[in-house]
């Protein structure tokens, strides 16, 4: 299941809207302890971004708070 949750992440950061981007690394990470969700937002923002030097990583940073905003979560509620 995280293998094709990631799979499905990086696709949809190739084809899909953003908002099926977001929809699969929240699923990632409130399930998993997921480092893809960082890959995955880093691969967003790589392809994205219009300009390297004055815009926010905003893919990036939304990874680092699903990751860590959802950990507490994860742990009180739901079995890795």
């Amino acid at each position: 299941m995280r293998l094709l949750l990631t799979c499905a992440g990086i696709a949809s950061s190739l084809f899909a809207p953003a908002w099926v981007t977001l929809l699969f690394m929240g699923a990632l990470a409130l399930r998993y302890p997921a480092w893809e969700v960082l890959l995955i937002g880093i691969l967003m923002d790589y392809l994205w971004m219009p300009d390297v030097l004055y815009s926010l990583p905003l893919f990036t940073i939304t990874a680092f708070i699903l990751v860590w905003g959802f950990e507490p979560l994860r742990k009180e509620f739901l079995l890795s």
